[in-house]
């Protein structure tokens, strides 16, 4: 199945070689042309989004919160943030010394819990060298060179002849959070010199790579005990430490952040209802929305079967508070937060027909079966749409209370500027008809019953095909290679940070019979990426082929 739209260059991201389509036949023809010879895409230098930022400064130096969402928005790669693209600017420079100057002052705070040893009874630099190696370790994710370490210590010197140890302690904080080696992803090759040639990542760097990936954060001690003796280039070492890696708590919130980035679910809290018709709706139920939806998804790959099939098509969830009215259930008896709920298996099936999507791709006071639509289309089957022409009217129907969403909205088809992309949208987004604005079931629309009749287009043979509803539509997802090797695609660019190129192509191919060899396994699939080649090696030069 070709692409629909351009190629997705994940927001601009310029590569040598083009992405690389999502059929079996194209990926295999790559990966054979390669003739048993190792390729892996152009690793990119990337600085760390605010999430990674915020959980860094939180697990090495205790100072929780989200100070880093004060630097300006991260850039998309598709769905995902990563920030390989923009220049760096004057502003965000400023941002970043400001960023370091509040945390340091916060960490002030907790120094002698930070510190190794005593710096206030130290009249010398040895309980600062201790700091300035150990912190530096774990900041920069590799051991510090000399000089490095030299001029850290001299920074603390500095602060201490002005105002005593607190004030070193705090500008060797604000040095280390400012040094490049902190604020981006230093991936680099066993050599230590760029390559046009893929060589196998260092035991730090792959250390960093795969708690990035898992934790979305810093190495912990064991990872980097496993890198400094380079046993994690071990195929086997590497296997258990992401074994062990997913049964932290840690994992859970990075495996929430993913499907909150795929679904394009983190605006909804800013999200404007229509007051009178969903009265309900405020910040109270938005946050409860994405606290189910992390819930559920940490449940079904970390703690239950793992498989995408339930992902796609579970009927029970973890609603909490105002849910309960937009499921038109009642809570069990001795319910908490967290629990697990049942879900009527004729109305709800998987994370699609949860209220997160549904009322974040919906408009304020009808639903949006065009948004609905790109959504999977794009996020799920892999097929990146065309933008609209520059003067499109994108202003929805207005609401009466005599026609339905769908004969409103059948303009699109039936116009011909607007037929050529919208035939491949609207009849999958009408299909999730059944729920409102804000994710509630119904029965009527306009003065009769709901039409939710779908079909899905240009698609593979087993997706392809009319279908009534969401839980069918969850079903032919579930089953579909096609949104299976789109699943794995996403991982693939969440771990990675880029879009996979024909370069790729064996790891992908790799990846995609593997995951459909465990039956659809998400935990299998997470593996599966982290022993890949293109993640266990970097490319740091464009090839002059």
């Amino acid at each position: 199945m070709g692409q629909i739209g351009g190629q997705d260059g994940g927001g601009g991201q310029a590569s040598e070689v083009p992405p690389l389509s999502n059929d079996p036949s194209v990926i295999a023809a790559a990966c054979e042309a390669e003739s048993g010879v190792l390729h892996v895409g152009l690793t990119r230098l990337r600085r760390l989004t605010r999430d990674q930022l915020n959980n860094a400064i939180r697990d090495l130096l205790g100072v929780e919160g989200r100070p880093a969402d004060a630097l300006a928005p991260d850039e998309r790669m598709g769905p995902f943030h990563s920030n390989a693209i923009a220049p760096i600017t004057d502003l965000l420079v400023q941002q970043a010394a400001e960023l370091a100057a509040r945390v340091a002052s916060e960490a002030e705070g907790r120094m002698g819990l930070i510190a190794p040893c005593s710096l206030a009874d130290d009249d010398g630099t040895s309980c600062a060298t201790e700091l300035v190696e150990r912190l530096g370790q774990r900041a920069y994710r590799r051991p510090l060179e000399a000089d490095e370490i030299q001029g850290l210590v001299s920074l603390y010197e500095l602060g201490r002849q002005s105002g005593g140890a607190s004030r070193g302690f705090r500008l060797v904080i604000e040095g280390l959070l400012q040094s490049p080696s902190f604020l981006y992803h230093a991936d680099v090759g066993e050599s230590g010199v760029p390559s046009a040639t893929p060589e196998p990542i260092d035991g730090h760097g792959l250390a960093s790579r795969l708690s990035f990936f898992l934790w979305n954060s810093i190495p912990d001690a064991e990872l980097v005990d496993r890198a400094a003796d380079s046993s994690l280039l071990e195929r086997d070492v590497l296997e258990r430490q992401v074994d062990r890696m997913l049964q932290d708590p840690r994992a859970g919130a990075t495996i929430a952040l993913f499907h909150r980035q795929w679904l394009g679910l983190s605006e909804l809290p800013n999200a404007q209802k229509d007051h009178a018709l969903f009265p309900a709706f405020d910040e109270e139920m938005a946050n409860a929305m994405l606290n189910e939806n992390a819930r559920f998804t940490d449940h079904v790959v970390r703690q239950g079967d793992g498989l995408l099939s339930t992902l796609l098509g579970a009927d029970y969830t973890f609603p909490e508070g105002p849910l309960f009215d937009v499921y038109e259930i009642e809570p069990p008896n001795g319910f908490t937060p967290g629990d697990q709920v049942s879900l009527d298996p004729s109305r709800r099936a998987g994370i699609l027909t949860q209220a997160a999507f549904l009322a974040r791709w919906s408009h304020h006071n009808q639903t949006s079966p065009i948004h609905r639509g790109i959504v999977v289309r794009e996020n799920l089957m892999c097929q990146p749409l065309s933008p609209p022409p520059a003067n499109v009217n994108n202003v929805p129907p207005p609401v009466d209370d005599v026609t339905s969403t769908r004969e409103r909205f059948a303009q699109h088809v039936a116009d011909p500027g607007c037929a050529g992309c919208h035939q491949f949208i609207d009849p999958i987004g009408l299909g999730f008809e059944h729920y409102d604005a804000i994710g509630k079931y119904r029965a009527t629309d306009g003065l009769g019953e709901v039409n939710a009749q779908g079909e899905i287009t240009s698609a593979r043979e087993d997706l392809a095909g009319p279908y009534y509803g969401g839980v069918e539509l969850a079903k032919k997802l579930a089953a579909s290679s096609e949104v299976a090797d789109c699943v794995a695609n996403q991982w693939f660019r969440f771990a990675l940070g880029r879009i996979e190129s024909t370069d790729d192509a064996c790891s992908i191919q790799e990846i995609h019979e593997e995951f459909k060899s465990s039956g659809g396994n998400i935990r299998t699939l997470l593996s599966q990426v982290a022993l890949s080649d293109a993640f266990r090696h970097v490319r740091l030069t464009a090839s002059e082929e």
